[in-house]
């Protein structure tokens, strides 16, 4: 098999439904919201940054 097709079966492998990266940013939004002590008013930002922070680790091939 060549690096190429590993490569691409790799990406395929770690590919997320969009239920389950929902469900990532949902876990991440939380754990940011528990460590800013869940600060009223922060619910967007916090999953504005959760999103961003799945949407890189789904980039770099982390999830």
């Amino acid at each position: 098999m060549s690096t190429n097709t590993k490569s691409s079966k790799a990406n395929a492998d770690t590919q997320l439904t969009e239920d389950q990266r929902q469900h990532c940013i949902e876990v991440a939004a939380y754990h940011i919201a528990e460590k800013c002590g869940f600060k009223e008013g922060c619910d967007l930002e916090n999953w504005l940054a959760a999103e961003a922070e799945v949407n890189q680790s789904l980039a770099e091939g982390k999830l």
